[in-house]
Order: structure tokens, then C-alpha cells, then sequence
């Protein structure tokens, strides 16, 4: 079976749905349930990863605390590999507050601000015989959003990979303010992504900030040589950019209850389906699917098992 190592970030999700009204005056309220659950960009691939029955490592750096030790067993339970994952006690696992409003969107705040353990990785304590035996290396612009150890051990990590062939694939994950993109992450970005053979991320939310060309011309700049370049548009499906030309795979019809995660297990879909050997068109429609099963309920770690994901493929034939 094909093994996929995820490398970056891992932390716990507190999901708090806001408060609805029931009534046109606003004098009764219900309070939704407030979850907890593993989450993190990197975390959230691997374990939809393991979902489909791929077999999935992590590496990574979380605190030796409550939290760090809920992902530990959270990754355990998904039948992920943690012999990559340190535990560090002198680092602060983050807990990730979702605040999800009636129509499924969410906002996030992070907390604690400082020591944040997915921002450190201490390349001599990652197991580099894993990665260079695995069949993919995964990772997100989560851990490369600091001028930290994290940033520069994944692009290191990605540079040996692809050095010796092993596909690649990275998750832009950009954090913009204010419209603009911070020049030094840009950079960080314009190191790794000549390593990186599938560049993925969301056409609205981040391709739109890589240039002022519009979405798919910045996304067609970094179809080159054998790159595949996929946008991730929403409600208007995935489109894969090489430099053959453009591939569409229209979106499935959902109710959406919230989209926490929706982009990072859509990865685990795509990537499932090129280690299997489907067709470019195949592997958008399922990592549609599996981001449309997980929209519809709450959570990112909510995406379809194996045969979740055929059922839903039967129930919402394209």
C-alpha cells in the first residue's frame, strides 16, 4: 500500500457554533453544542488520508500538554504513524477556536499566542528514512508563515524528496492582511514550490493574492514543466492547470453545515486517488467528494471513510 507522510502542523479544534435565534423577537436562544477535535492543515489531510485507507505517517512537533496529548491519540486512533511527531514540553499545543455562523462559515483564533509547537521542527529529530521512503510527501503553508525552524526543515524536506522523486504536494494555505500578502512568506513560497510537483489552494482565498493577473492566470505562472496546479473554487467545483492546458470537475450539490477543513481533506481525496492511478479528472471529482461528504457536517475530521465516499460517489453521480 502506498505510504503518505504529512508534514507540519497539528492541534486541537474547538468548534463553537454561534447562538440562533428562535424567535422573530430574539427572546429565546439555542445554544449549539460547543465540539472539540483534532484539527490542523497537515493533521487534517493525513487523518482523511487514513480515512480512505491509505497508509499515513505524521511528522511534526506538538506540546507535551492536554492538548498535545489529545492529538497524539486522536492520530492514533485514525491508525496514523505518530513516530514522526514530537512532543516537546517546553511548547504550547494550539487550540484552534471555530467560530462557525449560520451559513456554515467559520473563523478562527488561535490561542496560546507563544511557544506555538507546530512552528518548530527540529530537522535532527525527524525520522528522514520515512520520508525518503515514502511513495508522497505532503505539507501546507501553515508552518511556512514564520521565519521558524518549521519553514525551513518542510523546504528542506521538500528538496530531498523531489531530488530523488518522490511526488510532492503543497497546500498554499496563505494568511493575507489586508489584501496583501506578506512579502517574506512570499518568498518562503517562491523556495519551496520548485520542489513541489502538485501546488494546490483556493482560487478566491489564495491564488487571487499570488499576482495582479486574476485568479487563474497568477495559478497558469506556476504550471510549469511537469506541475500541476489545482484550484479549489467551491461551490464551482476544482480545476487542474498543467501545461497540456486546463481540466474542470464541477462541484457536487450539498447542504453546507460548515466548511472547517474542507480544503485540507479535499487534499486527501485528490492525493488517494493519483496513488491509485486515476485519471486527473478522476482525482478532482473525488477530492470534491470528499470535501462535499465533510461540508455537510460539522468539523474537519468529519470527512468519508472508503465506503462512505463510494456511496456518496453513487448517491451524487456526475
Amino acid at each position: 500500500m502506498p505510504k503518505v507522510v504529512c508534514v507540519g502542523d497539528a492541534n486541537v479544534d474547538i468548534i463553537v457554533p454561534y447562538p440562533r435565534f428562535l424567535n422573530e423577537e430574539r427572546t429565546r436562544v439555542e445554544y449549539p453544542k460547543v465540539g472539540i477535535q483534532g484539527g490542523g492543515t497537515a493533521a487534517n489531510t493525513a487523518v482523511a488520508l487514513a480515512k480512505l485507507d491509505m497508509d499515513v505517517a505524521f511528522v511534526g512537533t506538538v506540546g507535551d500538554d492536554q492538548y498535545g496529548r489529545f492529538v497524539i491519540q486522536d492520530f492514533k486512533n485514525a491508525g496514523v504513524d505518530v513516530t514522526g511527531l514530537v512532543a516537546d514540553s517546553t511548547l504550547n499545543t494550539v487550540g484552534v477556536f471555530a467560530f462557525v455562523d449560520d451559513r456554515g462559515e467559520r473563523y478562527l483564533w488561535g490561542w496560546p499566542r507563544e511557544r506555538q509547537s507546530f512552528k518548530v521542527l527540529d530537522e535532527d529529530l525527524v525520522p528522514m528514512h520515512m520520508l525518503l521512503e515514502a511513495d508522497w510527501v505532503h505539507s501546507s503553508g501553515m508552518c511556512l508563515t514564520y521565519d521558524t525552524s518549521a519553514r525551513e526543515t518542510i523546504i528542506r524536506i521538500f528538496e530531498k524528496a523531489h531530488r530523488i522523486g518522490i511526488p510532492t504536494s503543497f497546500d498554499l494555505n496563505l494568511r493575507v492582511d489586508d489584501g496583501v500578502l506578506d512579502p517574506d512568506f512570499a518568498s518562503a513560497l517562491e523556495r519551496i514550490i520548485p520542489n513541489v510537483d502538485y501546488l494546490l489552494g483556493s482560487g478566491p482565498d489564495e491564488f487571487a493574492y499570488l499576482g495582479h493577473a486574476g485568479i487563474f492566470a497568477n495559478a497558469a505562472r506556476y504550471a510549469q514543466g511537469d506541475r500541476t496546479v489545482i484550484v479549489r473554487d467551491g461551490a464551482n467545483g476544482s480545476i487542474a492547470l498543467t501545461k497540456e492546458g486546463r481540466v474542470d470537475c464541477p462541484a457536487f450539490k450539498v447542504r453546507v453545515e460548515d466548511t472547517i477543513g474542507a480544503g485540507d481533506v479535499y487534499n486527501a481525496g485528490f492525493i488517494a486517488a493519483r496513488l491509485s492511478g486515476a485519471s486527473l479528472w478522476r482525482s478532482l471529482e473525488q477530492g470534491n467528494a470528499v470535501s462535499a461528504y465533510k461540508v455537510e457536517r460539522t468539523g474537519a475530521r468529519s470527512s468519508p471513510d472508503r465506503r462512505q465516499l463510494d456511496c456518496f460517489l453513487k448517491e451524487h453521480d456526475h
